[in-house]
């Protein structure tokens, strides 16, 4: 699943890509995956892009009346094709739940976005848990998913006081805390697996138990491991690509997420992976305690 940096690297690349386009047209493939009421259909074309904004894992496109709201879930993607594309020509490479593209759209386009200079984006999504959804400003400022999320850990208002008193005395285990949205926005299981290694904490630990000086690591470690995989274009395990069909490179710089039974890079000792908060787990049994 794209957790935050996926999601700010997209962010970043449409806003380079799109930023004052007019919509002419929204072409719904599968209705159930991509949502528009039909009076906001109708007063899409003619629209602007004014700004593209980014919530936890949420893509949130502001045009000069109405917003589109994407959370691209597992294995959702936005793709953008150049005007003087006829045929929506894009070399995208093979991963885990494709065959190498030509062309789009593909029986896994589940939208467009037609412009008015003939660019195109394409919502694809193999596996369809993602949704695409066109709303009204107050709709969006009403969303009960995006009231429920926690404080964003790349903001200055992430601090000591905020992230202590979050944690309070909870007895759930600090890798299914850091996984609940409502308490940090956009972590998931590649960055809180590297974010408790940075900091020296094992994920099966008490939220509990933690010392000042554990918190003060964590609270240096999450923004460090989110900032490194914003740098490094995102991780690109599966289906992750960016809206111009590369891919991420983070994948190449883990430090325990994915190398179960491999040599830790700081101490040479394996690797371990388990099962924790019912996702798969991993960690340095040496590094951290």
């Amino acid at each position: 699943m794209p957790e935050l940096p996926e999601v700010e690297v997209v962010r970043r690349g449409l806003e380079a890509q799109l930023l004052g386009a007019r919509f002419s047209q929204l072409e719904i493939l599968t209705p159930g995956v991509v949502q528009a009421a039909p009076d906001l259909l109708k007063q899409l074309p003619g629209q602007e892009l004014l700004a593209v904004m980014r919530r936890a894992k949420y893509l949130i496109l502001v045009l000069s009346q109405d917003r589109i709201l994407i959370h691209l879930r597992m294995t959702g993607q936005v793709l953008v094709t150049p005007a003087e594309t006829s045929k929506a020509l894009l070399p995208l490479p093979f991963t885990y739940y494709q065959r190498p593209l030509n062309n789009l759209p593909d029986k896994h386009t589940h939208g467009i976005f037609h412009f008015a200079d003939q660019r195109r984006l394409f919502y694809r999504d193999i596996r369809k848990f993602g949704r695409v959804q066109l709303l009204s400003a107050p709709q969006l400022d009403q969303w009960p998913a995006l009231l429920k999320l926690g404080p964003e850990p790349l903001e200055n208002t992430f601090n000591y006081q905020t992230l202590a008193s979050t944690l309070g005395r909870s007895q759930r285990n600090i890798k299914a805390w850091l996984l609940d949205q409502t308490n940090i926005a956009g972590l998931g299981n590649i960055y809180v697996d590297e974010a408790l290694f940075v900091a020296g904490i094992l994920p099966r630990r008490s939220v509990e138990s933690l010392k000042p000086a554990e918190i003060r690591r964590l609270l240096k470690a999450i923004p460090q491991v989110l900032q490194k995989g914003i740098n490094a274009g995102g991780t690109s395990l599966k289906d992750y690509l960016h809206p111009d069909g590369q891919r991420g490179s983070h994948q190449e710089h883990l430090f325990v997420y994915g190398r179960g039974g491999q040599p830790c890079f700081q101490c040479q000792q394996t690797i371990v992976k388990t099962t924790l908060a019912q996702r798969g787990t991993h960690y340095c049994p040496h590094c951290q305690r």
